[in-house]
């Protein structure tokens, strides 16, 4: 592979499962209504994003040894995106999100089972050290842990990375690192 052609995007890989119910909600009993599993995760949209733009994208995330990793995968390659050195972590669950919305499409409640995003270690990075500082961008997100963004933002030798912080409360992980040319992504924050 040429120097400086692709992207390397590092963070979080989710299904997304959200509940519409299509009438008023009757807590305590079972709704009729529509669920929707969706492949997510911000650094796997900004990947997918990014490989409908032409550019090659390539995930570095973390799913389990389970249906909905393997259907992630499957489904995140067939939109462009390159998932061969996404770790599999056998025996965990793959990072999901579930929300639950009334008939008006307002969200109600949502839980999150992201903790398979702390498998994305330095230890992980290092392993891909030389094929990430070949890229021609770095994109990382703030669902990864503390420790792996200190590593990217260390290691990305001349290569220009962008966060996005993904939220106010994640976005303190990579307060100590703002006196470097970090490019930051923002959103909702």
């Amino acid at each position: 592979m040429r120097e400086k052609d692709y992207v390397v995007i590092i963070g979080s890989a989710n299904i997304d499962v959200a509940g519409y119910s299509h009438e008023s909600l009757n807590y305590a009993d079972s709704n009729p209504g529509k669920i929707k599993f969706t492949p997510g995760g911000v650094g796997r949209n900004i990947a997918q994003n990014l490989a409908l733009l032409g550019n090659k994208s390539w995930l570095l995330s973390a799913v389990g040894s389970d249906f909905y990793g393997q259907s992630l995968l499957t489904q995140t390659n067939q939109s462009g995106v390159y998932v061969d050195k996404c770790l599999i972590v056998p025996g965990e669950n793959t990072s999901s999100y579930l929300s639950l919305l009334d008939n008006t499409g307002e969200m109600l409640v949502a839980i999150n089972d992201m903790n398979i995003s702390n498998a994305i270690t330095a230890e992980y990075l290092a392993q891909h050290r030389e094929f990430i500082q070949r890229a021609k961008v770095i994109v990382a997100d703030c669902n990864i842990s503390e420790e792996a963004l200190a590593w990217i933002l260390d290691n990305a030798a001349n290569v220009p990375v962008f966060v996005d912080p993904v939220s106010a409360w994640k976005c303190v992980k990579v307060r100590v690192y703002l006196y470097l040319s970090i490019r930051f992504r923002h959103g909702n924050v």
